[in-house]
């Protein structure tokens, strides 16, 4: 057992394929084979379940990742730390969010990494907003979104921007003006297609419709918002979205938006990271470029919603 083996075992864990894994770490896929083979004889026990569609941790595996994860973010933190701290920021750094935010988010914080962190690999991973705590606490990520507050103190919290919900409608073929704004009293009376729970979305929703004593006619759930956007597309029903969800489709008319009054229903988008070890030099930097990220598409209205964040922590 040493360092480029954990590593190796690691990544196959992530990636959930051994040749998945061997593409990531640039090394040929009998050798990476070998080794984590090599790791179990000397453990004495088996690591991984091996399958036709790719690999999960046993319970002795799903230890040693816990251990492997540890072990390689305190490394990383020595190693900036025997750098120095005028070191610039050099390493990898995960950064998971929804489709929803990736679509508005992703690129331009890409873009600025690669600029002004040259020695820092940023990787993106899709993930459910629910399942960001888990993953922070099983280290498979750095960084994190997700629209709900943990009150955890093994996780902290950095508010980002605050959005306010839509309804999103078929397009009206026939040019008929809609008001820009629709109640949410009217919305019960619609046909909805939303995410199935305990989606964060569909709960946030259920929850504005119990304080008002309102009903919602749920006629489909659909959890993925590709797929919601193209229901209502075909006329199936409508839905209720974030504006930044459809902002391409807005623009090429193919559907249409009101904002929900009476009340207003607005959700948070929070960045959110581990308390439990310091971060590394690279992590911090990125967390710092995408609330700079962040509040920059707010201000040039490429992101319809409010700047919350720290606005000391721009760079």
């Amino acid at each position: 057992m040493n360092l480029r083996t954990l590593t190796y075992f690691a990544a196959v864990v992530e990636e959930g394929s051994i040749s998945r894994a061997a593409l990531r770490l640039r090394v040929a896929q009998p050798a990476l084979s070998l080794h984590i083979l090599n790791l179990e004889q000397e453990l004495d026990t088996e690591l991984l379940h091996r399958t036709a569609r790719g690999v999960t941790t046993t319970e002795s595996g799903a230890r040693l990742y816990q251990h492997a994860r540890d072990i390689l973010a305190k490394v990383d933190l020595a190693r900036e730390e025997v750098r120095g701290h005028a070191a610039s920021a050099v390493g990898d750094v995960v950064l998971s969010m929804t489709q929803s935010i990736a679509k508005v988010l992703a690129l331009p914080v890409f873009r600025r990494v690669a600029s002004e962190l040259p020695r820092v690999s940023l990787r993106f991973s899709e993930s459910n907003t629910g399942h960001v705590p888990t993953l922070l606490r099983q280290r498979q990520i750095d960084l994190g979104i997700t629209f709900r507050a943990q009150k955890d103190p093994a996780i902290h919290e950095e508010p980002l921007v605050e959005e306010d919900l839509y309804l999103i409608s078929p397009a009206d073929k026939r040019g008929n003006k809609r008001q820009p704004n629709v109640t949410l009293d009217d919305v019960a009376k619609l046909p909805l297609i939303l995410p199935g729970r305990p989606h964060s979305l569909r709960e946030l929703i259920d929850g504005y419709a119990r304080k008002n004593r309102l009903s919602l006619d749920v006629v489909g759930e659909v959890d993925a918002v590709p797929q919601l956007k193209d229901f209502v597309a075909a006329e199936v029903g409508h839905t209720i979205l974030t504006q930044a969800s459809v902002q391409a489709e807005l623009a090429d008319g193919s559907l249409g938006a009101r904002r929900i009054i009476e009340p207003v229903i607005s959700r948070r988008v929070i960045l959110c990271r581990s308390s439990e070890i310091p971060p590394t030099r690279a992590t911090v930097a990125v967390e710092a470029l995408l609330i700079a990220t962040a509040r920059h598409l707010v201000d040039e209205k490429r992101w319809p919603g409010r700047f919350v964040g720290s606005h000391n922590k721009a760079v």
